[in-house]
């Protein structure tokens, strides 16, 4: 994951189909406001071609070949029409909606409060703590497994000012996406370690998870990338350092605790609960701005929680490859949470993390989260800056005075004491962070087509169930013209 700038000229804009051009117009004109969308928002879990409770066997032969069964019980249901999955523009919206680029964001951040604790000046849809960008998007459908990763350049401040921009959403999904795989990954319902009969690591509510037809929306964050980030910004602006929570002692950093420098004790495992909040907070944005834009649309989105994700990021090999990241082997003695330590996706992802393939100690690890901001190109880079190159947020005045002020640039003394006390860190724990793992991937979002006969059969309603809005009956009128449109029926059929 990197934040290198992409320092290419400004893509050429792409012509639309009539089709995909009213459907993009469809939720950026038609659609119901934000408080409409509240009003109205609920998890439609139960997709087309999906089964709930029908006591009957099924081979999950897209994921991990098991055979299965739920008990049957009293919300016993098999749809009756196959899967349908999303179409390119329905999946690019939402990718576009979850974190995709909205332009430059304000940076109104004074410079004696931290504004350089921002690693990037390029806007999302979502916020982030210190606008890292620590968390990737990846999309899970019949065709594989999938990245979505736009880059940081803009094009401008507000990136969808209109109809002549409404191209950038299906430019983003196409130049900005990556097959990773051609498969979905092995896990599913049941996913269990072999010889047990009472385990179920994707969670008892997770029967239809990565079923055919469904687009998984799968936010996977860098929570090293935070982490790091974080220590430098408290060592500088905060006054507090790391402390050993079993010496409770300075973690590395003793030369540095005095007046005007490091005042105050912080364990570890607190400040390591912090970075894990800063990234939940953001993935929380994502998964609800999945919501909404579904809301909009007339599509399900289910969001999901209850599984493994370490599992599912490939922690245990013998059980499920999952996405297949690559895993810190560790001494069960120095890992006092008994957390997996993920080292990222190989190629793909190099988390934040230390000992790793990209970094192997702690100097590597700190000075390449410091150069994020100060690299040529950069948006603290006095050459080839990327405000004067994308054209915001500061006034060229502004943006010249920014650069050279002191409190724009990390002291030497907060490097050093960082790297030091990172490798106290790995020295004593074998990882840093110590107490969490450095990539998660716990909270996503699964998007489907809703099978309204379920719903039919067992909800309230007038000649409709509540939870069937006017975007939601006529969404495949609406989004897939002279198609098969399986909620043109006879209720309660």
């Amino acid at each position: 994951m990197t934040l290198a700038p992409n320092t290419s000229r400004a893509p050429e804009p792409i012509t639309l189909t009539p089709e995909e051009h009213a459907a993009i117009a469809r939720v950026f004109e038609g659609a119901p406001s934000v408080f409409g969308a509240l009003s109205t928002l609920r998890t439609r879990r139960i997709g087309l071609g999906y089964r709930s409770e029908t006591g009957e066997d099924e081979s999950f032969d897209w994921s991990s070949h098991l055979v299965v069964r739920q008990r049957e019980g009293p919300l016993s249901f098999e749809s009756a029409s196959g899967p349908r999955p999303l179409s390119e523009v329905e999946e690019a919206l939402i990718a576009w909606a979850s974190l995709g680029p909205n332009g430059i964001i304000t940076a109104d951040i004074p410079v004696q409060g931290d504004l350089s604790s921002l690693l990037s000046w390029a806007g999302r849809t979502v916020p982030a703590s210190s606008n890292d960008q620590a968390v990737d998007l990846f999309i899970i459908n019949d065709s594989g497994v999938h990245l979505y990763r736009p880059g940081t350049e803009r094009m401008a401040p507000v990136e969808i000012a209109g109809p002549d921009d409404y191209w950038k959403v299906l430019h983003w999904y196409r130049a900005g996406r990556t097959t990773l795989t051609p498969k979905r990954p092995d896990v599913a319902w049941a996913t269990a370690p072999p010889g047990t009969h009472n385990v179920n690591t994707m969670g008892a509510l997770q029967y239809n998870a990565n079923r055919p037809g469904s687009t998984w929306f799968l936010p996977v964050g860098d929570v090293g990338l935070e982490w790091v980030n974080l220590l430098l910004s408290s060592y500088q602006f905060g006054g507090f350092y790391l402390q050993d929570p079993e010496t409770n002692k300075p973690a590395g950093c003793e030369q540095w605790i005095r007046p005007g420098f490091l005042e105050v004790g912080f364990p570890i495992p607190i400040f390591d609960e912090l970075a894990l909040m800063q990234h939940v907070t953001e993935v929380a944005c994502v998964v609800q701005n999945i919501r909404l834009a579904c809301e909009t649309m007339g599509l399900g989105a289910w969001a999901m929680g209850g599984y493994s994700d370490d599992l599912l990021l490939g922690a245990y090999p013998e059980v499920a490859a999952g996405l297949g990241f690559a895993f810190l082997e560790r001494d069960p003695a120095r890992n006092p949470s008994k957390t997996a330590t993920c080292q990222g996706l190989p190629g793909v992802l190099d988390a934040r993390m230390a000992p790793s393939r990209r970094f192997p100690n702690a100097e590597a690890l700190v000075r390449h989260v410091v150069e994020l901001r100060y690299q040529r190109g950069a948006h603290l880079s006095p050459t080839d800056n990327w405000g004067e190159r994308n054209k915001g947020p500061f006034t060229g005045e502004t943006r010249e005075a920014i650069l050279q002020h002191p409190r724009t640039h990390i002291p030497d003394w907060v490097v050093e004491a960082a790297i030091d006390t990172i490798a106290y860190i790995i020295d004593k724990y074998g990882s840093a962070p110590s107490h969490i793992n450095p990539v998660r991937a716990k909270f996503s979002a699964q998007v489907h087509h809703v099978d309204l006969d379920y719903y039919r059969k067992f909800h309230t309603g007038g000649e409709e169930p509540y939870m069937a809005t006017p975007q939601l009956l006529s969404h495949f009128r609406d989004w897939h013209p002279g198609s098969n449109d399986p909620y043109q029926r006879a209720p309660h059929a």
